[in-house]
């Protein structure tokens, strides 16, 4: 992993990284099988957990009752391939990169989510099943009670 140092606006973001570098243990990644429900209890809410299907697609496995209030239901089971191309772009570029360089990723955007403009924050955090490569990505997001202005393009690391 490199040793960019990561930007976290949301209190609640910055004890979800603290909480995975805690489950690290020392080792590049956490294991997936190793985080226990209970210790993710502060941030179920807004959390995503996806699964990475043969490095290529990306499936959600949990999907917090946040975002199916959000957004309109839940959508466990389904792949990123479903959402509208532009989301689906710019999310398979963002966890194809936390895929390949085995490190987190952050970073604030601002939408219009049914005529209401709002500001979010996202953390994804790279998970292992095999002690090596990625195989589940833990992500949360928060709304900022204040927009920032971001520029449009690519995810990119804080």
């Amino acid at each position: 992993m490199t040793d960019e140092t990561l930007v976290l606006r949301h209190p609640k973001l910055l004890s979800l990284y603290a909480f995975w570098l805690e489950q690290c243990a020392g080792a590049p990644l956490p294991l997936a099988s190793a985080l226990n429900p209970i210790g993710l209890r502060p941030w179920l809410g807004n959390l995503l957990i996806m699964d990475v299907i043969r490095n290529s697609d990306f499936v959600y496995s949990y999907y917090g009752q946040s975002f199916s209030d959000s957004f309109g239901g839940d959508r466990v089971g389904q792949s990123i391939a479903r959402l509208p191309e532009p989301q689906g772009d710019i999310l398979r570029a963002e966890y194809d990169r936390v895929r390949t360089e085995v490190r987190p990723v952050a970073r604030v955007y601002s939408a219009d989510f049914d005529g209401v403009p709002s500001t979010w924050e996202r953390l994804v955090l790279p998970l292992t099943e095999d002690g090596s490569t990625v195989g589940k990505l833990l992500v949360g997001a928060y709304k900022l009670d204040r927009p920032h202005p971001v520029a449009t393009g690519a995810p990119r690391a804080y």
